[in-house]
C-alpha cells in the first residue's frame, strides 16, 4: 500500500514539475486510454486519398458493427456503449473527416454525403463489406446517407436521436428556438458556453472526472470557427434524408431521449410513418445522446434488436 501511496505522489509532484498544462492533458489523455481499455478497444489509422481517418477497434469473430459520432464529437463518444456489447462482434468507431484526431481543413467541404463517401473508403481498405451501422445526431444523418447509398453492405441500422429532419419535426427542439433568435448553442466561445452545450446534450449528465470536461472544452474553444464552417457545410449542402427513407430496405431501430433539446423527440413520429421496417425506442429521462448518458440500457435495446435481425 505504501509503494502505491509514494508512486501517486510522485506522479502527481512530477506533474506538477512539468507544469499544470502539460500535467492536466496527460491527465486526460491517461484516463481516455483507460476507458478504451476497460472496452477493450485500441487506436488505429486507414489512408484515405489524401488524408487519414482514425478509429478505435475491437476485435471479434461474429459480425461487425460500425458506429459513428455526432457534430463536434468523436470516437471515445461510443467507448462506454461498445462495453455492454457482446464480444463476439468486431465493433469500429470512426472519428469522422474534420472531427477527432484527424486533420481540420477549411479547404474541404464537410457534407454529409462527403463523410459518407470517406468512411466507405476506410471501410473498403480495411476489408469490410458487409456490417450493421449505427449513429448519434450528425451521425445518424450520414448513416442514413450511407445505408441509401450502399444498400448492399447494411445488415441493420441504427438511429440515435439522428439529425437530417429538423424541417419536417411536428415540434421544435430548444436549440432551433435558440436559433431562430440568431443564438447557436453550438458557438463555443467559453467555459460557460461549454458547460451550456452540456446542458442542450444530456438530461442527466454522466459523471467525468478531472480533466475531462476542461480538456474538451479548451479544444472546443480552439476548434471553434471550424466546426461553425463544418456546421454551415452539412446543413446547407447535404443531402435532405427525409425523401430517403421510405427506399431504406433494412431494419432500422431508432432509439430517441424524450428530454432531447437539441432535436425534438417528435422527430421519432416521423421516422416511424417513413420507414418501412423500423422499431422505436423512447428513453424517459434521457437527453441527446442515450449511448453516452444511458450506456448500459441504450445498447441493450441495440443488442438485443440485432440479436433479432443477425
Amino acid at each position: 500500500m505504501k509503494s502505491v501511496t509514494r508512486a501517486v505522489l510522485l506522479f502527481l509532484i512530477a506533474g506538477f514539475m512539468f507544469g499544470c498544462t502539460s500535467f492536466k492533458h496527460g491527465m486526460y489523455d491517461f484516463m481516455i486510454s483507460a476507458d478504451r481499455s476497460r472496452s477493450d478497444l485500441k487506436p488505429g489509422t486507414v489512408r484515405i486519398q489524401d488524408q487519414s481517418m482514425t478509429y478505435l477497434e475491437r476485435p471479434g469473430k461474429g459480425g461487425t458493427i460500425v458506429l459513428i459520432h455526432g457534430y463536434t464529437g468523436n470516437k471515445d463518444h461510443w467507448t462506454r456503449f461498445v462495453r455492454y456489447i457482446p464480444e463476439d462482434y468486431r465493433v469500429l468507431s470512426f472519428d469522422m473527416p474534420g472531427h477527432g484526431d484527424n486533420e481540420q481543413s477549411f479547404e474541404k467541404t464537410y457534407t454529409t454525403d462527403y463523410m459518407a463517401s470517406c468512411l466507405d473508403q476506410a471501410l473498403d481498405a480495411l476489408g469490410i463489406t458487409e456490417f450493421h451501422i449505427a449513429g448519434s445526431s450528425m451521425g445518424g444523418w450520414i448513416s442514413v446517407v450511407y445505408a441509401a447509398r450502399y444498400p448492399q453492405k447494411v445488415v441493420t441500422l441504427g438511429l440515435f436521436d439522428n439529425a437530417g429532419l429538423m424541417h419536417v419535426a411536428p415540434q421544435q427542439s430548444d436549440l432551433h428556438k435558440e436559433a431562430d433568435k440568431g443564438n447557436n448553442p453550438f458557438a463555443i466561445e467559453s467555459r460557460q458556453d461549454f458547460e451550456e452545450l452540456f446542458g442542450y446534450a444530456f438530461y442527466k449528465q454522466p459523471f467525468y472526472p478531472w480533466p475531462i470536461v476542461s480538456v474538451l472544452s479548451v479544444r472546443a474553444i480552439a476548434s471553434n470557427d471550424f466546426y461553425m464552417k463544418v456546421g454551415e457545410d452539412f446543413l446547407t449542402k447535404s443531402t435532405d434524408i427525409y425523401p430517403l427513407l421510405p427506399g431504406l430496405d433494412v431494419p432500422v431501430l431508432v432509439v430517441w431521449g424524450d428530454k432531447d433539446r437539441i432535436l425534438h423527440v417528435s422527430t421519432t413520429e416521423v421516422l416511424k410513418k417513413s420507414l418501412p421496417d423500423s422499431e422505436v425506442i423512447i428513453m424517459k429521462d434521457c437527453g441527446h445522446m442515450p449511448m453516452m448518458e444511458r450506456p448500459e440500457e441504450s445498447a441493450g435495446y441495440y443488442v438485443d434488436f440485432l440479436s433479432r435481425h443477425r
